[in-house]
């Protein structure tokens, strides 16, 4: 661990672009409903207020995510994986700091979605009897290697027990 008690790893670098790709997938849902709330309102003759600010407001809010949300998840989410304990920053306004000691670790496993598949990234899971917890984009070989130590360190058994 650093000097500074932050967690030492960031994420990889590709996690900016593949997050900006699953925000724009998660806004088209929210595209669609206003193409359709708009076209009503034309159709019903609404003033230009009534369609033109809704249209604004999900401008504004697709331009803070892709932008500058994105750039400041990034710079804060921190891992480390030491001999005793796993510990995790993140957060884009509140910063949570998590700490998992290795003997709660239970279960430890790497997923990868659709849009991770695209940018060779994984996530790590470790779970423990009070939850779950994740590592996210993180390189496929790095995710499988972190994934390895954490059981190694954690004595967690391929059945998933202790």
């Amino acid at each position: 661990m650093d000097t500074s008690g932050l967690p030492a790893n960031k994420l990889d670098a590709r996690a900016k672009t593949a997050w900006r790709l699953q925000i724009a997938a998660g806004m088209a849902v929210g595209l669609l409903l206003l193409v359709i709330y708009t076209v009503a309102m034309v159709v019903i003759d609404a003033s230009l207020l009534w369609w033109l600010l809704p249209v604004i407001g999900f401008v504004v809010l697709l331009v803070l995510w892709l932008g500058p949300a994105v750039e400041l998840m990034y710079r804060r989410w921190r891992w480390e994986v030491t001999q005793t304990e796993v510990r995790l920053q993140s957060g884009l306004i509140i910063i949570k700091r998590t700490v998992i000691p290795m003997a709660r670790i239970q279960h430890v496993d790497t997923s990868q979605g659709p849009i991770l598949r695209m940018f060779d990234l994984s996530e790590v899971h470790v779970s423990t009897a009070a939850g779950s917890h994740k590592i996210p984009m993180l390189a496929e070989a790095d995710a499988a290697a972190i994934r390895d130590r954490i059981a190694a360190l954690a004595q967690v058994t391929d059945d998933g027990g202790l």
